[in-house]
């Protein structure tokens, strides 16, 4: 049966099991078409111009025990650490030197972090008139309701598998309690954010069927899937990388499925292979995450691992370039008046 018919109804609202299935599997000149339809879909949304935000990793502490994670809280080889607010709005002020419009506040699960994010949302806020997107974790709707009435304007919290029991057995937590954060972020008018890891042990084609329909009934203003990298000092460490081809299949069916969603480009589709990025770009993504935080904790905040890929604000312009696509106009300017990066 040619790809043709599941893209259509894919693109159409009324997707099969099977032909999902069929298009997370493609690859060749099939690919290339599930490809060039996403963009197509991403233009006519308005969705070319690539959004850019500037992450800062706050802080490494964790509650969570996930097993595909270094930070998980077990792991007592990991140095610790909390970013100062004063650094932190230095850093900010640079995201917003270099046009970015985004502000990203990145840590582990650290409900000790909460107060000082209390107090850095209003400061970005006055000082920077930047958008705020935070990554903290699960929290008490008292305190998303807290942070969004500071000024918070989106939140990422990824479902990471759509199996609750298989998110059970990884992580040693609740996925329908995840999932009902979700909601409450929703219900407080957060922008929100979620997505799913490719690859992870013990996940099948099936599994992954589940979180593609998991992703759009959701229907989440902007979603990712991220490759599972192996991490050291876990208990995955020594299984496979997940697929770059399927991860990039499931941006483009996310892409045709739920159209106006943005779409992270992440950094781990570089850590597998050069140019990754790139092809996240070409499969219908149009978000990407620019790091700013210092290399002294940069080597401490192992997301995927000890040398994951590091994305600058030149690399994420010159692969933007590569797609044949250009950054915010603010972004644009900022760089090329020398400002830096």
């Amino acid at each position: 049966m040619p790809i043709t018919d599941d893209i259509e109804r894919l693109a159409h609202g009324n997707p099969t099991r099977e032909g999902i299935a069929r298009l997370l599997t493609v690859d060749g000149d099939e690919q290339e078409q599930l490809f060039q339809r996403a963009r197509q879909e991403r233009r006519r949304a308005g969705g070319d111009p690539v959004t850019l935000r500037g992450v800062i990793e706050i802080s490494n502490h964790c509650q969570k025990s996930c097993d595909y994670c270094a930070m998980r809280s077990p792991n007592g080889e990991m140095e610790r650490y909390r970013m100062t607010p004063e650094r932190i709005l230095e850093i900010v002020a640079e995201i917003a030197a270099n046009g970015i419009p985004i502000a990203f506040l990145q840590a582990g699960q650290d409900p000790a972090a909460d107060a000082m994010v209390a107090k850095l949302i209003p400061e970005i806020k006055r000082r920077f008139d930047l958008r705020i997107l935070l990554c903290l974790g699960e929290r008490p709707r008292a305190t998303y309701r807290r942070f969004a009435e500071l000024g918070a304007d989106s939140y990422i919290l990824k479902f990471e598998t759509s199996s609750p029991a298989h998110y059970r057995a990884i992580t040693r937590t609740s996925l329908p309690a995840r999932l009902d954060c979700l909601r409450q972020l929703r219900e407080l008018g957060y922008a929100v954010g979620t997505g799913n890891i490719v690859g992870l042990p013990d996940q099948d084609l099936s599994q992954l069927v589940d979180d593609v329909l998991l992703a759009l009934k959701l229907r989440p203003d902007f979603v990712s899937a991220s490759p599972f990298i192996a991490n050291q000092s876990t208990p995955f460490e020594s299984c496979p990388q997940g697929s770059l081809n399927t991860t990039l299949n499931i941006l483009a069916i996310y892409r045709i499925g739920l159209r106006t969603p943005l779409i992270p480009n992440v950094s781990a589709l570089e850590k597998l292979q050069a140019g990754g990025q790139r092809r996240g770009l070409e499969a219908g993504a149009n978000v990407m995450t620019v790091n700013f935080t210092p290399p002294s904790y940069q080597e401490k905040f192992n997301i995927y691992s000890k040398q994951r890929f590091v994305v600058g604000l030149q690399h994420a312009l010159a692969t933007i370039e590569s797609a044949g696509m250009e950054p915010c106009s603010s972004t644009r300017t900022a760089s090329l008046a020398g400002l830096p990066s």
